[in-house]
């Protein structure tokens, strides 16, 4: 089999919740995305270049990964991490869309590659989806995270920001959307006292479940409406959390809800294919 058969092998894993309305893509000055097709999906990836996108690495700045190869497109397809180890000194970083969005439903197909770089030869391949994505360019930017690492997929990193993690003690994470409930409000019985719903906090929110697939295509779906977000791995809910924040800009020290930003992904010592990202508007 050769390279392209192996990256092109299997089928699309991605599953479509049809729950809630849709409010369309943030206004910005950038140049627009292309029209959705029937189904109502835009691809992020033109399958020629990176237009559209700009990289941001620890140390080096804007620009140096595709510069130097870190990131490409191959194929079709955005490849992280696939330049010759040792040639140029790996380091942690993103490729982000120059749009903005709101209210939209973001799905990725990646596959891990097999090239990894120092210093992380033997930890556990390690990439990310990050939504929301405000502020300054830095490493690592305010954000929400939806993880994507061997073992850890659709754990929510609060970067920055902070949510609150819908209850899941039994173990799945069903109420927490679906057509007839929707989406769980703050301070619901799901939360604890309705009278006292729990203070949004930072960190990582832990999924329910392992569903990725660790040498073939994943789907990784995130459901982001107004201030709340839902990670899908391979059609599974795994991950719900509602009242999310960023920092407010204007006032130190207080935070305001996070709803619109940009969307990216890590450049993390793992060599790693994404054949789709792409986003439908929420309605």
């Amino acid at each position: 089999m050769n390279r392209r058969d192996f990256l092109r092998a299997g089928s699309s894993l991605a599953l479509t919740p049809a729950l809630f309305s849709y409010c369309g893509f943030a206004e910005t000055t950038t140049p627009p995305l292309p029209a959705p097709g029937a189904d109502g999906w835009v691809s992020l990836l033109n399958g020629r270049d990176l237009t559209g996108w700009y990289t941001m690495l620890q140390k080096s700045g804007k620009g140096f990964a595709e510069a130097h190869g870190m990131v490409t497109i191959e194929e079709e397809m955005l490849h992280i991490m696939g330049n010759e180890e040792g040639v140029v000194p790996a380091e942690p970083g993103y490729i982000a869309t120059n749009q903005e969005f709101e209210n939209v439903h973001i799905r990725v197909e990646y596959k891990w590659g097999v090239k990894r770089h120092a210093p992380r030869y033997t930890p556990k391949r390690d990439n990310g989806l990050l939504y929301g994505l405000v502020g300054e360019d830095k490493v690592w930017p305010t954000c929400v995270e939806c993880q994507i690492e061997e073992g850890d997929v659709g754990d929510f990193f609060m970067v920055g920001t902070r949510g609150v993690q819908d209850h899941h003690g039994n173990g799945l994470f069903g109420e927490g959307i679906n057509p007839v409930t929707g989406w769980p409000k703050p301070g619901a019985a799901s939360h604890g006292s309705a009278q006292t719903p729990p203070e949004p906090i930072g960190g990582r929110f832990i999924k329910d479940g392992n569903f990725e697939l660790l040498d073939q295509w994943n789907t990784v779906e995130v459901l982001w409406q107004g201030d709340r977000a839902a990670h899908i791995v391979n059609g599974r809910t795994v991950n719900v959390a509602t009242r999310l924040q960023q920092p407010d800009p204007q006032n130190a020290g207080q935070f305001i809800s996070l709803t619109r930003g940009k969307i990216a992904i890590e450049i993390e010592f793992a060599e790693i294919w994404f054949r789709r990202i792409e986003v439908k508007s929420l309605a």
